[in-house]
């Protein structure tokens, strides 16, 4: 599916008819900086018209507004576009400015450091991904960036999500299909975890999305109880023993439980 095809689903709640005044120049534009944003070492312009199926003249015209707006940067020597620092600037405004990340990046940073391992805070994008907005890790290689994405179901936190929303069987069966795994369990197996997430009111994944990486994740709820955030905890799995296991899910539950209070 294209990028331009993406954009053109409704987000998740909406529908058709909530979107019957569209405006390609922006949906293009949308579409350029999230094209940019998965090809790091940038772009040219007649790849970028070609990857969207955009008219060149148009699309430069697009690129020279949004290099205006400091959204996107021109290397002149290389005639290579990349995503610009207002991207940035940008996406620090959305730190300071969400609740979430402010409650949840010093619970994080007190996790990583009491109990040396990786921690972040993912929220649900939409209808297809989970994205992280906050991380910490003691070892900085080892940490999740904030920005990552990953499909809604995959890894513990996955797991939450599915467990706590109205999603029929068929509808995990057909989602556990397009996730990835490094290790993919058996979707029966993965049904049975996901029953016991809602029984117990956490999650784990035992070295099925990382290999050799066990994470642990406790729910977020909204105001209005629904999920759609979670925190995690990851840590090596060949050093994690039954005691550990349960004084990190203590920790990982006592954490959650503190900023969805915070969230009300």
């Amino acid at each position: 599916m294209s990028i331009l095809s993406e954009l053109d689903r409704p987000p998740s709640g909406d529908t058709a008819d909530a979107r019957t005044r569209e405006v390609p120049a922006v949906r293009r534009a949308m579409a350029m900086l999230w094209l940019l944003g998965r090809h790091p070492e940038g772009l040219g312009l007649s790849r970028i018209a070609r990857e969207l199926d955009v008219l060149p003249s148009t699309c430069l015209h697009i690129l020279r507004e949004l290099v205006a707006a400091r959204l996107v940067n021109l290397a002149p020597e290389a005639k290579l576009y990349r995503l610009g620092s207002g991207v940035l600037t940008l996406a620090r405004q959305v730190t300071h400015q969400n609740r979430f990340v402010q409650l949840a990046q010093p619970v994080l940073n007190n996790l990583s450091r009491e109990f040396h391992v990786g921690a972040s805070a993912q929220e649900r994008d939409g209808d297809g991904d989970m994205v992280v907005l906050a991380a910490a890790s003691v070892l900085p290689g080892d940490m999740v960036s904030p920005g990552a994405r990953t499909p809604l179901f995959t890894s513990a936190s996955g797991r939450l999500l599915a467990a706590f929303n109205d999603f029929t069987e068929a509808e995990l069966r057909a989602r556990f299909a397009q996730a990835r795994w490094q290790a993919a369990p058996d979707v029966d197996v993965w049904l049975k975890e996901v029953r016991a997430a809602k029984r117990n009111g956490y999650a784990v994944d035992e070295a099925h999305f990382r290999k050799g990486i066990t994470a642990i994740a406790g729910p977020v709820f909204n105001a209005d109880g629904r999920l759609e955030r979670a925190i995690s905890i990851t840590t090596i799995t060949a050093q994690l023993d039954n005691k550990m296991r349960k004084i990190l899910t203590a920790a990982v539950l006592q954490a959650a439980a503190e900023i969805t209070q915070g969230l009300r």
